[in-house]
């Protein structure tokens, strides 16, 4: 196994475990107790359960829900093994997506629902949808895979060049 698969690994575990215990932690604590205001008027923690997706949708659809998590865990996955890697950010990125999808199917089979927690405000009353730890392990995944992609440069090898001369 190569050092960045390692990474990919490590990272993976690691988002698991971060999304999982910072779950349990808030859900113990602040269950039944309202929210906790970390910046006023800014960031706090509230226990949401979200039945649906992004925004809510397909509230109440938990087995289509794990249906699709478990596929979209197959097609990191794949994306995975056949994208580019050739520096690290893949790694850390894929990482990052794989356990952002494993942590919301942990809860949609085990609590039927997935545990939201972080609730920011944006100021003038406009409030964000309240996410998790492995939603913003995906969300920022997916960015790093898109820098990763538009603003790398990635070293051609000339032998495997389209136009090489024979």
């Amino acid at each position: 196994m190569s050092r960045n698969t390692t990474l990919f690994l490590i990272v993976t575990f690691c988002g698991i475990l971060l999304d999982l215990i910072t779950k349990w932690i808030v859900f113990e604590k602040l269950n039944g107790t309202g929210r906790l205001v970390i910046i006023k008027r800014f960031l706090g923690f509230v226990c949401s359960r979200n039945e649906g997706v992004a925004w809510g949708f397909a509230q109440g659809r938990n087995n289509i829900l794990i249906f699709f998590c478990i596929t979209a865990i197959g097609a990191i996955l794949w994306f995975y093994k056949t994208f580019d890697k050739s520096g690290i950010i893949p790694h850390i990125a894929f990482g990052m997506i794989l356990s952002g999808a494993i942590g919301n199917l942990w809860d949609r089979i085990f609590h039927h629902h997935v545990r939201d927690f972080i609730d920011v405000h944006l100021g003038f009353g406009y409030h964000w949808p309240t996410f998790n730890i492995a939603d913003a392990l995906i969300c920022v995944g997916v960015c790093l895979i898109l820098y990763d992609t538009l603003f790398t440069k990635k070293q051609e090898n000339p032998l495997t060049r389209k136009n090489a001369i024979s």
